[in-house]
């Protein structure tokens, strides 16, 4: 018995609390070794996956989890893609010498083995390029600031001989990715990592089981990584929207479909993680993430007839603006404006352009300010994600909403239903709660609006007090005679 069996078999005893540091530290140590030692311990760890005891394969992930997350990631990661020695889909598929695991145990091996397949797709390890990243951020704002507390315009360089992000991880981040580099499937590969992650509930397991709170505590740390990853690919994935080919934008439009879908699922992980803070001891922030209500929009600029014409207008409109900023000269009226907030989106619909040219511009100002314009993850009032409430963020269609004010002058107007006062889900709401989430739903998208879009509201009346009289209609307009 090498000196590793002995340390992962101490690791994974049958006994219901997590490995003890003393175990783990030789292991996550091990990985960092560049003689061989990441494949003496996955040989020792591989038996683990094949007892018949819960207990022990449960440890066994747990310990796998923590090579990955503590030791040295691509060394982990490069060797279990390139070998089958653990063999995870025995774990997952429930076939051990007749005795069925637990559901919320193969969903871990699910996980864990979608990070592995991840890493041999990309070749690279999403959380690890996303963790490099917020921490340079992190360190670039704290120079920043020490620069203007001690005077200095700027941050003083640094040295050519202190370390530095190499381009090609810096290429790998999602917010900065091309098409043409794999944002599409990279950001694809993140979801996938993310679908199985939120799969993992452990919360629904016994909440005094030290390995189940082990175990989630891991998957929240790593799902707040990813699903920023996640949300950082979809934005950019956005922005580029109207640049990309019919085939592109297809797989762009399907990537968007099911982000919506995952935000959700992603939302309610997190609040519950959010409520058991006291026990997981991780802070859970109120992150922002992309707009969730763009899917019809987007949806009718691909099946536009049009559609190679209107990208190539959009390019070469875009391509000029960038070369008048370059060059300091002003833009011709034809180009696109700079990138600017979404306030000023309404612009558009005042221009004597064509209508068709009008439409690409309104949406190229509102791409280039979406960043900005993230909707928050939790009730600001409540500080907790409610079903009403993402509902009512989802509701709202900004390019809907611009076809009261001319950005797609040939399209049926949209109900006064979407503005928030008569959403129809509110009448069974009690009013203190609605009360509390109306506010949130007109942060982003519907100040942009407020040039005709909002002047049924411009008599001064209280918004707050029109929704005390919603569970009182009795069917006619609010907005109609008496």
């Amino acid at each position: 018995m090498s000196s590793f069996e002995k340390v992962v078999k101490n690791a994974c005893k049958p006994k219901a609390a997590p490995p003890k540091s003393k175990y783990l530290d030789p292991i996550v140590a091990a990985t960092w070794s560049e003689d061989g030692a990441v494949h003496d311990v996955c040989k020792a760890l591989s038996p683990r996956f094949r007892e018949p005891n819960a207990i022990v394969v449960f440890k066994a992930l747990i310990v796998l989890h923590t090579m990955i997350r503590n030791g040295a990631t691509d060394n982990v990661l490069s060797y279990l893609s390139g070998s089958e020695v653990l063999r995870l889909k025995n774990v997952y598929g429930g076939q051990w010498e007749g005795y069925k695991a637990p559901q919320n145990l193969q969903n871990y091996a699910m996980y864990l083995d979608s990070r592995i397949r991840g890493y041999r797709e990309l070749k690279h390890d999403a959380i690890r390029v996303q963790s490099e990243s917020n921490r340079d951020a992190r360190l670039s704002m704290s120079l920043e600031e020490d620069a203007r507390r001690s005077g200095r315009s700027k941050p003083e360089p640094r040295p050519s001989g202190g370390p530095q992000r190499s381009k090609t991880v810096m290429g790998r981040k999602l917010r900065v990715m091309t098409v043409e580099k794999g944002l599409l499937r990279e950001t694809k590969a993140v979801h996938k990592m993310i679908d199985a992650l939120v799969e993992c509930r452990f919360y629904m397991d016994d909440l005094e089981d030290e390995l189940s709170l082990t175990a989630l505590r891991m998957l929240v740390k790593d799902l707040l990584i990813l699903f920023q990853a996640g949300n950082e690919g979809v934005i950019n994935v956005l922005e580029h929207y109207f640049e990309m080919s019919h085939v592109d934008a297809e797989q762009a439009l399907a990537i968007y479909r099911h982000f919506c879908k995952q935000t959700e699922h992603v939302v309610e992980y997190l609040g519950v993680a959010k409520k058991l803070q006291n026990l997981l001891n991780v802070p859970i922030p109120n992150m922002k993430h992309a707009p969730v209500s763009l899917v019809g929009a987007l949806e009718e600029y691909l099946n536009d007839p049009n559609f190679e014409q209107n990208r190539i207008e959009y390019k070469t409109n875009k391509d000029a603006a960038e070369r008048s900023v370059k060059s300091g000269k002003p833009a011709k009226e034809e180009a696109p404006p700079l990138p600017k907030p979404a306030t000023e989106a309404p612009a558009a619909s005042s221009s004597t352009d064509a209508p068709k040219p009008e439409g690409g511009k309104a949406l190229s100002d509102f791409f280039s300010a979406i960043e900005e314009e993230q909707q928050t993850m939790f009730n600001p009032q409540t500080n907790s994600p409610t079903a009403n409430y993402f509902q009512q963020q989802a509701a709202h269609n900004p390019f809907v909403q611009r076809q009261m004010t001319g950005a797609f002058p040939g399209q049926p107007q949209m109900q006064f239903q979407n503005t928030g006062f008569i959403h129809p889900q509110m009448t069974a709401v009690p009013f203190q709660h609605q009360q509390q989430q109306q506010p949130q739903s007109f942060s982003a998208f519907l100040q942009p609006q407020s040039t005709g879009f909002l002047q049924p509201q411009a008599t001064g009346s209280n918004p707050f007090r029109q929704s005390t009289l919603m569970p009182q209609t009795t069917g006619l307009s609010p907005f109609g005679p008496s």
